[in-house]
């Protein structure tokens, strides 16, 4: 009797010991929030989630929403950690007060002017016509009026129709457009569904014939809140790096990558994976990257400062991740 007291006590001991081991394992998982809008940049995030790579380290929750601002405010009210969207959105944001930096820049590449109906060998083809466009002081209306200045050609000359992405691509598809700027995979679905439809100019080409061939424009980034990064340095690192992985395994797997694409962007695959073609996803040593930002941002100055907040982000809006 006396040596089954024992044993039952060791047992209770034992799993009290499992319990309180359990509940510490449990206590160093650390939540991290994430927002990002449906786009590839999101996509090396999703792998680190999906492969379990951290998953001994933080739980990535990624709510997707194409609402940028609401990210930006969720940021500043310290209710997310992490945010993709515009670097242009996120230097803005910053040079505003609001406590963000940037981690990484991933998508360079992803714009395409369709025109409908014929081919625009130049930007001068435009001359009287009409281009749709998202946002009136956005990225892409100041990439569209620095190409025709670059090229010789009066902005004023072209007739701007501003509407969001898909209200634009579907009246463009209607035959109501002469022309229109879209990322992809609109693109691909633009192209597919309308055959009057022509990918008349890439503009990261168009951008690199003005800037010795780099064709680089570094268009989404991936931010962290101020005080979450200041705090986490080691953390920002692994993150970083993981996303790095990510970016590679996208590469190597896109048709796996187009079925989460699917899954948590609600995009057809196929189109998903045709359209990786046409995206350059990659990132860069900060260094490097800061370079080729304040290279766009000065030419942004001279057109829309306020698209940027006034001015070029200081040093600390970069962290030092590599």
């Amino acid at each position: 009797m006396k040596n089954m007291r024992k044993f039952t006590l060791g047992v209770i001991t034992a799993l009290i010991l499992m319990l309180f081991s359990s509940m510490i394992v449990g206590a160093e998982i650390e939540k991290i929030l994430v927002q990002s809008p449906p786009t590839v940049g999101a996509l090396p995030l999703i792998w680190i989630k999906e492969s379990g790579v951290l998953a001994d380290q933080v739980e990535l929750e990624i709510s997707i929403s194409p609402d940028h601002q609401r990210g930006l405010s969720l940021i500043a009210q310290k209710e997310i950690e992490m945010l993709v969207t515009g670097v242009n959105v996120g230097a803005k944001a910053y040079n505003r007060g609001i406590d963000i930096r940037l981690l990484n820049t991933n998508i360079w590449g992803i714009d395409y002017l369709l025109t409908s109906g014929f081919k625009a060998e130049s930007w001068s083809d435009l001359e009287g016509k009409t281009l749709s466009l998202p946002l009136q002081g956005g990225p892409l209306d100041f990439l569209a009026r620095y190409f025709l200045l670059k090229n010789g050609v009066d902005p004023d000359r072209v007739e701007y129709v501003y509407m969001p992405s898909n209200n634009g691509a579907r009246t463009f598809q209607l035959g109501q457009l002469d022309a229109i700027v879209l990322p992809e995979p609109m693109v691909t679905i633009t192209l597919k569904n309308y055959d009057q439809a022509v990918l008349s100019l890439d503009l990261q080409e168009e951008w690199g014939k003005l800037h010795g061939g780099d064709e680089r424009i570094p268009f989404v980034g991936l931010f962290a809140r101020g005080d979450f990064a200041e705090s986490r340095p080691e953390l920002m690192k692994t993150i970083n790096e993981y996303y790095r992985q990510g970016v590679d395994w996208v590469k190597a797997n896109p048709a796996e990558a187009a079925a989460l694409a699917a899954e948590y962007f609600d995009q057809p695959a196929p189109i998903v994976q045709e359209s990786f073609a046409r995206i350059n996803l990659n990132i860069y040593p900060i260094e490097e990257t800061r370079e080729l930002i304040e290279l766009y941002f000065n030419e942004i100055l001279t057109l829309y400062p306020e698209m940027i907040g006034g001015q070029l982000p200081d040093e600390a809006f970069y962290i030092q991740a590599d």
